[in-house]
């Protein structure tokens, strides 16, 4: 019995270096672990520092494109209304030119008309006016004998004889080019 008890002793002995061998590998583990969590949060750590720096530069460049972005819409909205500008002046032009050209047609037309009406009547006049002043004497040089000739609606001349004083032939020549 007394190696007995001495073995319960020596075994109760034992068993708190055992004990404590246990306890002291759980200590250093946990040791361990603590150590392995403050190098995760380390490497955490310095990864929210490298998101912060991210995100301030993006913060920057969001600040930046948007003021840039206000600069081109502005500009783009001038632009956009200097078009419209543009775009209604050219329809004016060209409302104005369109205008300009009819008018210039129909004065075109009416000079056309004119000179098919007056000049024939006119050559006429003058080569007659030509020949008969150098056959007549003085006193029938003041008055001069036209033949008119007028178109007809079928395209054919019509020809009248027609006496008129110098003065009244140069009044209707006026006229006729007025119109």
């Amino acid at each position: 019995m007394a190696t007995s008890s001495r073995r319960k002793k020596s075994e109760k002995a034992v068993q708190p270096r055992k004990e404590d061998a246990f306890l002291q590998r759980y200590n250093v583990e946990l040791l361990k672990c603590i150590d392995d969590m403050k190098l995760k949060r380390d490497e955490v750590h310095r990864d929210i520092l490298t998101l912060s720096e991210e995100q301030h530069k993006l913060e920057y460049d969001v600040t930046h494109l948007t003021g840039q972005l206000a600069r081109v819409n502005e500009s783009l909205c001038k632009k956009m209304k200097q078009q419209t500008e543009c775009d209604e002046l050219l329809r004016e032009y060209e409302e104005a030119f369109n205008k300009l050209l009819y008018g210039q047609q129909t004065l075109l037309a009416n000079v056309r008309r004119a000179v098919n009406t007056v000049a024939p009547s006119v050559i006429l006049e003058e080569s007659e006016a030509a020949s008969l002043s150098s056959r007549q004497a003085p006193r029938s040089s003041r008055m001069s004998v036209s033949t008119r000739a007028e178109t007809r609606a079928d395209g054919r001349r019509d020809s009248r004889r027609e006496s008129r004083t110098d003065y009244s032939l140069q009044e209707s020549r006026a006229e006729s080019m007025i119109q």
